[in-house]
């Protein structure tokens, strides 16, 4: 039986060697080559981690917040490359939100069964 390390030690490699990593990697130089780009992509992030955390505190963002973002979510979305490396980082995030579940299978197995008899 070969050892669960070598397995995610191999997975990581096979990651690393997928068209959705390499995607998502080229999209991340092009943006981080461009000065302009990467500081617009920061600001929005910024930004959008700011008004996330208003509403999850159950608060109304700002009108001025808002007509911020629109803004800065428009003048992203004119820019080739930042939406580029968005796209790319989704899908590279559902790919590994995809393994993920792979992997914690054995677990979710385990503690369903744990969850059950507590429910009896």
């Amino acid at each position: 039986m070969q050892n669960p390390y070598d397995f995610a030690h191999s997975l990581a490699r096979s990651i690393r060697r997928s068209d959705v990593y390499k995607e998502l990697q080229e999209a991340q130089q092009e943006v981080e080559n461009n000065p302009k780009f990467k500081e617009m992509l920061i600001n929005f992030r910024k930004l959008q981690m700011e008004v996330q955390s208003l509403i999850m505190q159950g608060k109304e963002p700002t009108p001025e917040k808002k007509e911020h973002m629109e803004k800065l979510t428009m003048a992203v979305q004119g820019v080739p490359a930042i939406m580029k490396y968005l796209q790319a980082e989704e899908r590279f995030g559902i790919f590994m939100n995809d393994i993920q579940k792979i992997i914690l299978e054995p677990a979710n197995d385990l503690f369903k069964k744990w969850e059950t008899k507590a429910e009896k």
